[in-house]
């Protein structure tokens, strides 16, 4: 695997993770008390790609697979819940990334196939 490879696939945890934390704020929307989850691993995972740069193949897909997307509770405030308007942006946004990195994926899978067969 290559680091952007890895790079991608990490992100695609990354989101699948907000995706799952969009749906949790959704389902407590109207629970009293619930603070909002959020995931935050993009400025984790640019470091570790950073750092990578001016490593061994090998020492830069250990640091991108050590990236773990990092779990945050917003606290709760008096008088404010989960925002709905806001999570179904989260969840549009985190449901586009995702896609374009599979696309991305996809195309890059399809291209080493074309080399390895040579067609």
């Amino acid at each position: 695997m290559d680091v952007i490879t890895a790079i991608a696939s990490k992100a695609l945890d990354g989101l699948y993770g907000r995706q799952t934390a969009t749906a949790q704020n959704v389902a407590n929307a109207g629970a009293d008390h619930y603070s909002p989850v959020r995931i935050d691993f993009e400025d984790q995972l640019r470091q570790a790609w950073q750092a990578a740069s001016a490593e061994t193949p090998a020492a830069a897909l250990a640091r991108i697979d050590a990236v773990q997307p990092q779990r945050q509770v917003v606290p709760h405030l008096p008088g404010q819940g989960v925002k709905l308007d806001q999570e179904i942006a989260n969840a549009a946004e985190a449901s586009a990334r995702y896609a374009m990195l599979v696309g991305m994926l996809s195309r890059s899978l399809q291209l080493q196939q074309l080399a390895i067969k040579g067609g």
